[in-house]
Formats: structure tokens, C-alpha cells, sequence
């Protein structure tokens, strides 16, 4: 369904719809707004892992590139059929140099949806795209401004967090960090977290395949108790900024703050690298995440997550306390482990 023949509009600009983005580079490299998540190779690696098709969208003027867009088109009987900007990320939407470059690559979207007959287009955008496209707000990310020495950050933490860090150490707790190697302890903690909390996980080849394609940037992060791991993270690098899309703990080890300790030993590795931002990623507001990333001193930063309708259709209900996925969560969080192992990359390849 993919185009190599660009649609000319009146605004002077063409776009063209591909299955790659091999021009992209110079344009993600000079643009502000851009972040890692932009990258194309997201979508090429959820192609080989999922099986999910990417839409890369790019708008021309005069032959330069003025604005882009990715999109994953997501298709299965249980969850429907959608595209998205880039599934599992806060905001990896529209970059365009000017509203006309943003309005033709919106128009493209939506005239992409209805060649596929897909149910929607969801933007995810750090900036509204305008009130006339339905949007929800209920997502916020988090972000962390780092000084440049992490002990000046330690001493701003409230005395409660000091010692929960504390707490973790003297219960002989120790953090280990690096890459490949210590993906399958990530994925074990990882697993029984999205467990517990009733969602579906990715796949320890997902996760395999990320530190592969972004070696330059993946780290992994371990607390181990013993030889238990019991806390674990992926992070992902930029150069003023680290992101923590994946985190998680075994909560049968709360009581001695694990995950305290995997925090603070990220965002310390933040400052030594010379990061000026932490991103603990999304969280819906007034949820028990969110508080304990407000904890460190995080602030909202607002998600505006707008979507592209069929005439007369109203915004899907994706959210996991919904009547519909309420049951799905509740039954989730019994199922064995190996099961949920099992299972999981069958469903959340088809998730957003």
C-alpha cells in the first residue's frame, strides 16, 4: 500500500509514503523537536519483531525536506486495525518546519487511513496539532532537569527518598549496568512487573533487538540482591537527555526499595554522562507512578495524543481500566508466568 509516487498539494509541498526512510538523517539532525523515537529504524525494527508495517510520510518543498512523519500500522482481530506515531513512545508525531508542511502531512495521514481502512491515526505529539483534531490529554511525561554533579542532585532529594536509596544498599543490594549481557535478568524482572500490573510484555527478542539496532545508545540497568536480579531498566541515551521507556521491579522485594536504588543509580549515570534532562516517561495523571517519579523532583510535561476519525467516529477507548480491557487486566495478572511470557509479544506486538 506503500507509494513511491508523491502527492502534490497546493501549498508547493509533495509528499511521499514509504516502507523506509533513508533521507531522514539530516532532517532529524537540524530539527529541534526531534528525539530518538524518531528515528526510523524504530518501525523497521517492530516490522522484523511484530510483524507491523511502517509508513514513512515526507514532505518536500522544492526537493528539502520540510517535515516527517512515522507511522506503524498495527492489524489484528482482537485489537482492530491502526496506525500509529510510534507505538509504545510519548511522542514521536509530526516534525514540520511550518503549518503548511504540518497540515499536508495530517491530510496524508488521514488519506493513508482510508486507503488501508484502518479504524484510526493516533499522533503522538509533545504540542497540540489544533482543537479541531480530537485529542486526549490524560497522558503526562516526566522530566527531571540534572545539575551537573549528581551529588548536588542527592542533595536536593527529600530525606524519605535518601533513605529508602539507603534502605536498599543496606540490605546488600547492589546495581550493575552495561549491555547484551544482561538482558535476560532485564527480561525476568521485567516480565513478572508487567505481570503483576496486568498488562501483556515484549519479548526478550524485542528487547534484544533494541540494544542491537541503538547499541550507541541502549544501557541496561540490574539490582541485584544476591544473585537475584530484583530490579531492572533500559535506558536510552541522547545527548542532553536520557530516556527510561522500560523500568521495573519484583515487588515481592518492596519492602527494601530495590527500585530506589535502580533510580538514583540512572539518574546518577545521567550526570556523569553530561545529560541536562531525565525522561521517566508517561504516566497518567493522579496514578501511583506518577507520584513516585514526582518523588525525585520530575514535573509534568503534557501529552497531546490526537486522533484521525472516519466521519462520526468517536475516540477509540484504549484505556486499560475501561470496561472493556477490565477484565483483560484482572485476568492477566493470574496467569503463570510462562504463560504470560508465552502470550504477551502475541498482544502487545498489536498494542500501542
Amino acid at each position: 500500500m506503500n507509494s513511491d509516487q508523491p502527492t502534490s498539494t497546493g501549498a508547493g509541498i509533495d509528499v511521499d509514503v514509504r516502507g523506509q526512510a533513508d533521507d531522514w538523517r539530516e532532517y532529524l539532525d537540524r530539527s529541534a523537536g526531534a528525539t530518538l523515537y524518531h528515528e526510523p529504524r524504530w518501525g523497521r525494527l517492530m516490522a522484523v519483531v511484530y510483524g507491523n508495517h511502517p509508513h514513512c510520510l515526507t514532505a518536500r518543498r522544492s526537493g528539502k525536506v520540510v517535515g516527517l512523519l512515522q507511522l506503524v500500522e498495527q492489524k489484528s482481530v482482537l485489537f482492530g486495525h491502526r496506525l500509529c506515531s510510534v507505538p509504545y513512545f510519548d511522542a514521536a508525531g509530526i516534525l514540520a518546519d511550518d503549518d503548511d508542511a504540518r497540515r499536508v502531512l495530517i491530510a496524508e495521514a488521514n488519506s493513508l487511513r482510508d486507503r488501508l481502512k484502518a479504524a484510526h491515526v493516533e499522533l503522538r505529539q509533545r504540542g497540540p496539532l489544533g482543537e479541531s483534531i480530537p485529542m486526549r490529554t490524560d497522558k503526562v511525561t516526566m522530566w527531571l532537569e540534572l545539575p551537573s554533579q549528581a551529588d548536588e542532585l542527592w542533595k536536593g532529594f527529600k530525606a524519605q527518598v535518601r533513605n529508602q536509596v539507603r534502605k536498599a544498599e543496606k540490605a546488600g543490594m547492589t546495581i550493575h549496568q552495561g549491555g547484551a549481557e544482561f538482558v535476560r535478568e532485564f527480561h525476568a524482572v521485567y516480565v513478572r512487573n508487567m505481570r503483576d500490573l496486568g498488562s501483556p510484555p515484549h519479548s526478550r527478542r524485542f528487547f534484544s533487538r533494541v540494544i542491537e539496532t541503538f547499541s550507541d545508545a541502549a544501557r541496561l540497568f540490574v539490582v541485584r540482591r544476591g544473585r537475584q536480579a530484583v530490579a531492572a531498566s533500559l535506558t536510552l541515551r541522547e545527548a542532553l537527555v536520557h530516556h527510561v521507556p522500560w523500568a521495573g521491579s519484583d515487588w515481592r522485594f518492596r519492602r527494601d526499595c530495590p527500585n530506589m536504588l535502580l533510580y538514583w543509580s540512572m539518574l546518577q549515570e545521567a550526570c556523569r554522562s553530561g545529560a541536562r534532562r531525565f525522561d521517566f516517561g508517561r504516566s497518567t495523571r493522579e496514578s501511583g507512578t506518577l507520584n513516585f517519579k514526582k518523588q525525585w523532583g520530575a514535573v509534568e510535561v503534557p501529552l497531546y495524543w490526537h486522533y484521525l476519525l472516519p466521519e462520526g467516529e468517536n475516540l477509540p477507548e484504549l484505556r486499560p481500566d475501561s470496561p472493556k480491557y477490565r477484565f483483560m487486566v484482572a485476568a492477566w495478572k493470574k496467569l503463570p508466568l510462562w504463560l504470560a511470557r508465552a502470550l504477551g509479544p502475541r498482544i502487545i506486538g498489536k498494542l500501542s
